[in-house]
């Protein structure tokens, strides 16, 4: 699913326009229409519930409008606010407004907080609130009047009043996501066409709520605009990308992984993200580690098979395991590096002799992406395709942005160094993007805070990896990975709750997370479920 900037939105909607499939009018009437009906799926029935409708005098405001002649047809007691002069009003927004009031919905036109105050006591309290005030285009804080619309939607949802944001709540950047000192906090934004950026990027997504996209039947292309590459990670889409398994499958056809890592002290990394290779799928894994921390290896890991090897005095892997690693980095399909490695100087410089000699996919984490501190022209001159999966303050380290400059801008930063790299870039955080050395990005929702604890990182290199040895393209493997990495955090979550969720839970819990994608793929290519399927294509995102 395409995640679009503001201004790609507007050139999908002229070239709808321009190139007769729909006029603005039917596209704004698609749009408020399709606010109506995320409620009713969403929360039942609107019969006889009191909604207000806050409307700008734009183009959001029309879809406003639209939406409160819907509820009122379906039984809903609308009341609506004009924040504005009715003179303001113009295009496609005033037809939908003349037909708001030849429906005998009335519509108080708002000229000052006073005005706003009476209309929105007109009832000691309202089931609904509807934030049409300003759409994708705004930037900036709101002023005036809505600015005071903005602080009556924070009161309301205080109060109990469940506030529902057209497009995107006000003051919410659709682009990164920023917000403005007093910003709609909605609990369901309703967006047309496609999801906004900021509608998954923090601060934004915190006040989004759950978000619902309405297919208005926009055209697939903008002539004139920049190639579209952007996406959100859904259910569906990820669903496709899982590995197909042969029936005639044995350990060795399923995916070959080896990890490298470990150090004393640091047993666990290595451990889990073995464990997680395996547990997301792949036949044969095999852990390379120090000597001396090998038995302990033995006791933690059972299906995966350790090997032991040279060592330094302080117990890290030395550069005299170079040789016997290549070996069995050649019988690997897929090489992860990091997890526990240690930032002793040569296992930072044995990380690096592998990665510039090896001609298997790597995916290089934790203490493997401080090796190359310092030494990132080396990752360009690799020949082997690699991720690469740095959490913020490993991206700064590498790429000495600062860290709250890779926040804010979290999908172009990864873009940018993916392409700088030659490397897919794994931006972990909330929300984690995956970039690809061609433009492309994709932004993953799942997860959820109980996963800020040790060791996650560790279990998602470990899916990715097995992900690549299974067949898939790194970046593939990457998007994919972080969606069922997120998905099982969830799971456990939800079942647990978020508070003492370990990367160990999660590891135990991918096979479900990638059962849920397997089931929804058969069923959407199950021809005898048209009626699913289609529940599938309107899922709400989560």
């Amino acid at each position: 699913m395409l995640l679009v900037t503001a201004e790609e939105m507007r050139l999908l909607d002229r070239a709808t326009i321009d190139g007769g499939l729909a006029s603005g009018e039917t596209l704004m009437e698609r749009a408020g229409a399709g606010v109506a009906e995320s409620m009713e799926r969403r929360y039942g029935a609107m019969l006889a519930l009191r909604v207000l409708v806050l409307c700008g005098t734009g183009n959001n405001g029309g879809d406003g409008l639209v939406a409160a002649r819907v509820l009122a047809a379906r039984g809903a007691e609308v009341h609506v606010a004009l924040l504005g002069e009715t003179g303001r009003v113009r295009g496609d927004a005033l037809t939908h407004l003349e037909r708001l009031t030849d429906a005998g919905v009335p519509v108080a036109s708002v000229a000052d907080e006073s005005e706003l105050a009476r209309v929105v006591a007109a009832r000691d309290r309202w089931d609904y609130a509807l934030d049409a005030l300003l759409g994708t285009g705004a930037r900036g804080e709101p002023e005036g009047l809505l600015r005071a619309g903005v602080d009556v939607l924070r009161r309301l949802d205080e109060g109990g009043t469940r506030v529902v944001a057209v497009d995107i709540p006000t003051g919410v950047d659709a682009d990164g996501g920023a917000i403005a000192r007093r910003a709609v906090r909605a609990d369901l934004t309703v967006t047309f066409g496609h999801p906004k950026r900021g509608l998954f990027l923090f601060p934004g997504r915190a006040f989004a709520g759950a978000v619902e996209v309405v297919d208005i039947g926009l055209a697939p292309h903008a002539p004139g605009a920049a190639a579209m590459t952007v996406s959100l990670a859904t259910a569906p889409d990820m669903a496709v990308l899982l590995p197909a398994r042969d029936p005639r499958a044995h350990k060795g056809s399923v995916g070959r992984v080896l990890v490298v890592g470990g150090s004393v002290g640091l047993t666990g990394a290595v451990t889990l993200a073995a464990h997680a290779a395996l547990r997301s799928g792949a036949g044969y894994v095999k852990a390379a580690t120090p000597s001396s921390v090998n038995d302990i290896l033995e006791v933690k890991l059972t299906e995966e098979i350790t090997l032991p090897m040279p060592e330094t005095a302080e117990r890290t892997l030395a550069l005299a395991a170079l040789e016997p690693l290549l070996t069995h980095v050649s019988e690997a399909d897929a090489v992860a590096i990091g997890p526990g490695l240690s930032r002793h100087r040569e296992a930072g410089e044995l990380a690096r002799r592998v990665v510039a000699e090896s001609d298997r996919p790597l995916v290089i984490d934790a203490d493997g992406l401080f090796a190359f501190e310092g030494h990132v022209d080396a990752l360009t001159r690799a020949h082997a395709p690699r991720v690469l999966t740095p959490h913020v303050g490993e991206m700064r380290r590498l790429s000495g942005i600062d860290a709250g400059t890779i926040e804010a801008r979290r999908i172009d930063v990864a873009r940018e160094w993916a392409q700088r790299l030659r490397s897919v870039v794994v931006l972990k955080g909330a929300p984690t993007v995956t970039a690809s050395p061609s433009g492309e990005a994709t932004v993953n929702p799942s997860g959820n805070p109980g996963m800020a604890t040790l060791g996650m990182g560790d279990v998602l290199t470990g899916v990715i990896a097995s992900l690549i040895a299974q067949g898939l393209t790194p970046y593939d493997a990457a998007r994919l990975g972080a969606y069922v990495h997120g998905t099982a955090g969830d799971l456990v979550a939800g079942e647990r709750g978020q508070f003492g969720v370990t990367a160990g839970d999660v590891a135990e819990t991918l096979p479900l997370a990638l059962l849920g994608l397997a089931r929804l793929r058969a069923e959407s290519l199950d021809p005898s479920l048209p009626q699913r399927r289609a529940r599938i294509e309107r899922a709400p995102i989560r």
